[in-house]
């Protein structure tokens, strides 16, 4: 052997004792496979939650491995669960040693969250302490994990999501975030961004860019709970605020909501348009240039129901699609889409129109009244005489019309008092049907004329 090769005394030592240490760690992953499979096989062995801190705080890895698979045999049994963190004394008695941390961590996310008084103790023992201590290291399963519960203790209680982000910098925890554990990262900010009274817009911003981001991914099987996630938090971010709406459209997020109706959660989805309703005219504008209207006639349309049926199946859908179509912004737009210009827009506000008028309450259709949609139907049959309006919305107004006209009968029980009636005459309403008699679009006279004869006008 040439003297560059030789080895030292203290060389040769070094590499019987590594060789050693290989051996030893040969046998202890053939014992610990060996009683891993043991304990997985044996449905009957548990141990208590206090028993299985020790084990952890051993750093012993075997038998820290084997602590934590018996514990998630005994999980049925949170009665223990607060000599698990009396014992644990989360942030004074973790160690340093990294497994350890990592087999503590799994187990106060395995407790968090679903029970109030174990969140509460979890609360209660320094949990955002240790948050504060695990976001200054570099252990990415350490951050997921904290993620986990962080994220649980904030859905739990809008207290401890006010506490969490009053500590935890939401730009220190998203620069912890790798794409791995993304989807974790991401439900861990939506809980601290949802829940009423609202955080502080200022605390929760840097996750509003998150889920922006997150709303453009291809909605794939394993994007779409991610999606979902980031669409319900922004629902509550926006609180009907101008200024955040701006940011949605300025990102083309509210274009790729209109896309996502029948991919993601039609209620969160729903909710959002729901606040720009309560934005401004020209965000309302915006939404419905996207396509809103269209998306919503199809919904609508029993023609089209088959559809679209699993996005109105729940109660809660439902509920929502019927609290966004009678808010008053929402009518107020719908029924100027009658003069707009663009004519595809207002085909849709006439067909919405229509099978809300046939398939509403009394009440639904004396709300639409209210909101002056007599006056906007015949203020776009009128539009007829300076421009072009093609023949299929004009009797499609006509048919509107009269058909709001008979509610209004049967609402009074006769025709006398008939209050839709009386606006309709009121606003010289004969007179524009009038006009129509000498259209000679298609069948829009004769649509005019069934019109005088039902109303002896």
């Amino acid at each position: 052997m040439k003297n560059s090769q030789k080895l030292s005394g203290n060389q040769k030592i070094q590499q019987i004792y590594n060789y050693e240490e290989m051996l030893e760690q040969e046998e202890m992953s053939k014992q610990l496979k060996n009683q891993l499979i043991v304990i997985l096989n044996t449905s009957n062995e548990q141990i208590s939650v206090k028993d299985a801190v020790e084990a952890i705080k051993s750093e012993n890895i075997l038998e820290a491995h084997k602590a934590l698979i018996q514990l998630r045999k005994t999980l049925s049994n949170f009665d223990q669960a607060e000599i698990f963190t009396n014992e644990l004394h989360i942030h004074n008695k973790i160690g340093s040693y990294m497994l350890n941390q990592l087999y503590i961590l799994e187990i106060i996310s395995i407790f968090a969250g679903g029970k109030s008084d174990i969140s509460r103790i979890i609360f209660e023992n320094g949990i955002v302490q240790l948050a504060l201590s695990i976001l200054q290291n570099d252990n990415p399963e350490l951050s997921m994990l904290l993620m986990v519960i962080l994220g649980k203790l904030a859905g739990d209680s809008i207290q401890y999501r006010d506490c969490i982000l009053q500590a935890c910098n939401l730009d220190r925890i998203i620069l912890k975030m790798e794409l791995r554990y993304e989807a974790t990262y991401v439900w861990c900010l939506a809980n601290l961004c949802i829940g009423r009274p609202s955080p502080k817009f200022e605390m929760i911003r840097p996750a509003f860019n998150i889920f922006a981001k997150v709303i453009i991914y291809e909605p794939t099987q394993t994007n779409i709970k991610m999606m979902n996630d980031a669409i319900w938090a922004l629902g509550y971010m926006l609180d009907g605020e101008p200024s955040r709406i701006t940011i949605l459209i300025d990102q083309g997020i509210v274009s790729r909501l209109i896309e996502l109706m029948h991919q993601c959660n039609f209620v969160s989805i729903l909710r959002i348009f729901e606040c720009i309703f309560q934005g401004n005219q020209e965000q309302i504008r915006f939404l419905l240039d996207c396509g809103f209207l269209s998306q919503i006639r199809n919904i609508l349309d029993p023609k089209s129901r088959e559809k679209s049926s699993n996005m109105i199946q729940t109660f809660a859908a439902t509920e929502t699609l019927f609290k966004v179509l009678s808010n008053q912004n929402f009518l107020i737009s719908l029924f100027n889409s009658l003069q707009d210009q663009n004519s595809e827009l207002r085909g849709d506000a006439l067909e919405i129109i229509g099978n809300a008028v046939q398939h509403g309450t009394n009440e639904d259709v004396n709300q639409m009244v209210k909101n002056k949609l007599i006056q906007s139907v015949l203020q776009m049959l009128e539009l007829a005489q300076i421009m072009e309006i093609p023949s299929i919305h004009l009797k499609k107004g006509l048919e509107i019309l009269i058909k709001i006209l008979r509610k209004g009968e049967i609402r009074s029980k006769d025709r006398q008092n008939n209050q839709y009636f009386t606006v309709f005459m009121q606003i010289n309403g004969n007179d524009v049907i009038q006009k129509l008699l000498s259209n000679k679009q298609d069948d829009v006279e004769k649509y005019a004329y069934i019109f005088k004869q039902e109303f002896t006008l």
